[in-house]
Parts: structure tokens; C-alpha cells; sequence
């Protein structure tokens, strides 16, 4: 039994949830207190609970804390299935936190088909472009394919959006992925999306604006424009860019009072601030690569836009469960840095 701090570091979720992924990986059990315990609304709430309950179903799993509030979790994994699964996260729970908590394990069991209801464009989340177009083709040169499809487009604060997740056995993974800076983007594009209840001349404005930011850089962006049906009105402006094998993207929500000219201002600077930095690898995906790169028999390295304290704390859960892996980080907290990760192997379970 591991027992984790979960008020160390960010003190967020996603200890909670990296602790779910890899004891469902290496079979390892997991007590954690202090679950969110310096956030307004402490401990689970219905997002994280999802999380719980999904891991649950695909191992039936024994768990003890399991319901809302509540500061503490024991969990107990048993083999994971594949099959065919069906979560609702309720509200605008973030469905891409719940997926990123099940795909990894449901891979290493010979895959799954899975339907995720609830936020699919929210705050302080992944948003379904980013997974998509970003974390997915990551991920798939690590070894881990699976395809995503947008149903139903779910907007904060109702949500009620819907994906789709056809996830793959895992793959061989190459002895290495390397990903350097800088980030020269060989192609760009513009996602306007404005839900059809709103008018037509948000997702034009909200566009130009995006374009006029990258034009100013030397980039010519290709720019779609959507006005999807959802159950809650929202908009949303995502800037994708490539870079050879590299991804990154940045989104901006819309809402009530703020104009549609600075969603697209946000989207479109935050990827010049990120070229800025020369690095190969934005701090979103930098965190969301740790986990991954760890559990593979592969040797992973990237230059980061930078270290955040999520990261930080995301690798202190990971050496609880994979004693055994090696990584190497140069950088502190809240600046860029390397990352180079040995990892400990996915066919090998970590002696408990």
C-alpha cells in the first residue's frame, strides 16, 4: 500500500488522478488524504469522483472515501478490462481529465471504446482540440494510438458536450523521442468555434483578431470556422501549430462581458509567447508527457517552455509508483528546462 500526501506541491487533481492511472498500470495500491485540501471547495467533487468511479469500473477495483467531499481515497485495483465504456462527468466536469485518467491503462489492456459526457471546452482543462491535435499525435509516437471524436460540443457552465475515445493496444515505442527547440511552426491554424445561438459576427471577429496576431509574426494561419449546435452557449478560439513531429496548441474561452477580439488576442499570443521561448515542448504538454514517458521502455527527452509546479509535483507522485525510472530534470520551478526520461517499461510491473 503507497500512501500519498495529497496537499503536496499544486494539491490539485491531478495527484489524485496520476495515482488512479498508475495503479492501475502497475497494480499497485494507494491510500491519499488531503485530497484538495487547500482549494475553496476541498476535496472530491463530482470531476475527480468521475475519475474515481471510471477507474473503478474498468478493474473493479475495491475503493474506500468515494464520494463527494470526501478528503480521503483508498484504492485497490484489480485487472483492468477492455470493453466498452460509457462515464458522465455531470456539469462541465472536464472530460479530457477523465479520458487522460483511463486511456493509458485501458491501452496496456488491449484497448476500449469510451464515452465521455460533460465539459468538452472548459477552464483550467484540456480542451477536446487540444487532446486531438496535440496530445494524441504525441502520444501515438510514444506508442499509445487511439482516435477521438467530438460528438456533441460542451461549453462551461452547463457542458452536457459528449467525445468519443476508440482506444488501441498499446504499440512498440521507439528507443527514443527527442524533441528539441526551437519551435518553427510549418503549419498554423485557426479554430473560431461559436455555438449557433450566438451571433455569426463573434466567430469572425474572434478570427480576424487570432489571424491579425500570427500575420504580425510571419505566420499565415488556415482558419475554420464553426457554429456548432450545444447545449450550453459558448465560444472558443484554439491556434494549432506543427512543427515536424512537434505539436502545440493554445486555447480561449469566451464568455459573457469580454470581447470576442481578446479570445482571439489571448489564443494567438499565447503560441507567439511560446515561440518566443525557443523551447520544443509548451509546459501543458511538458506535464502531460511526464506520466507517459515514465511507464515506456523508451529513453524520452524534451526542452521545455517551462517547469511548472504541477509538473513538479506530477513527478513526485510518478516515483511513488515507478521507483525505478529514471528522470533527469535541469530547471527550477516557473522556468524552462530539460526533461530526460528512462522509463521503466510498460511490459515490466514495478516489484511491489
Amino acid at each position: 500500500m503507497l500512501y500519498i500526501d495529497g496537499s503536496y506541491g499544486e494539491g490539485g487533481g491531478q495527484i489524485l488522478r496520476s495515482s488512479l492511472t498508475l495503479s492501475l498500470i502497475t497494480g499497485k495500491s494507494f491510500e491519499i488524504r488531503n485530497i484538495r485540501v487547500r482549494r475553496p471547495k476541498p476535496g472530491l467533487r463530482p470531476q475527480h469522483l468521475t475519475c474515481v468511479q471510471a477507474a473503478q469500473k474498468i478493474s473493479k477495483a475495491q475503493v474506500e472515501g468515494d464520494q463527494i467531499g470526501s478528503l480521503y481515497l483508498r484504492f485497490s485495483p484489480g485487472k483492468v478490462a477492455p470493453g466498452r465504456y460509457r462515464f458522465k462527468v455531470g456539469t462541465a466536469g472536464a472530460t479530457s481529465l477523465v479520458f487522460q485518467t483511463i486511456a493509458l491503462p485501458l491501452a496496456h489492456a488491449g484497448g476500449a471504446k469510451v464515452w465521455l459526457e460533460g465539459g468538452t471546452h472548459v477552464p483550467y482543462a484540456p480542451c477536446y482540440h487540444y487532446l486531438a491535435l496535440v496530445y494524441a499525435p504525441i502520444l501515438k509516437a510514444l506508442g499509445y494510438p487511439f482516435h477521438l471524436e467530438l460528438i456533441r460540443y460542451g461549453f462551461y457552465p452547463r457542458g452536457a458536450g459528449e467525445i468519443k475515445a476508440n482506444i488501441l493496444p498499446y504499440e512498440a515505442c521507439p528507443e527514443t523521442l527527442v524533441l528539441k527547440g526551437p519551435f518553427v511552426p510549418q503549419r498554423v491554424a485557426v479554430f473560431s468555434i461559436v455555438s449557433s445561438g450566438l451571433a455569426r459576427h463573434i466567430l469572425d471577429r474572434q478570427a480576424r483578431k487570432a489571424v491579425e496576431v500570427l500575420e504580425a509574426v510571419g505566420l499565415r494561419p488556415e482558419v475554420y470556422g464553426q457554429r456548432p449546435k450545444s447545449p450550453s452557449p459558448g465560444t472558443v478560439v484554439f491556434v494549432y501549430a506543427e512543427d515536424g513531429p512537434k505539436r502545440a496548441g493554445f486555447f480561449s474561452l469566451g464568455r459573457k462581458g469580454k470581447p470576442a477580439e481578446r479570445v482571439g488576442l489571448e489564443a494567438a499570443q499565447a503560441l507567439v509567447s511560446f515561440m518566443e521561448t525557443k523551447a520544443a515542448v509548451d509546459p501543458f504538454l511538458t506535464d502531460q508527457l511526464l506520466l507517459p514517458a515514465a511507464v515506456r521502455a523508451c529513453t524520452a527527452y524534451w526542452e521545455s517552455a517551462c517547469l511548472t509546479r504541477h509538473f513538479f509535483t506530477n513527478l513526485w507522485v510518478i516515483k511513488h509508483f515507478l521507483p525505478g525510472v529514471s528522470i533527469e530534470v535541469e530547471g527550477q520551478e516557473g522556468g524552462q528546462g530539460t526533461v530526460k526520461i528512462k522509463g521503466q517499461g510498460l511490459d515490466k510491473r514495478p516489484t511491489i
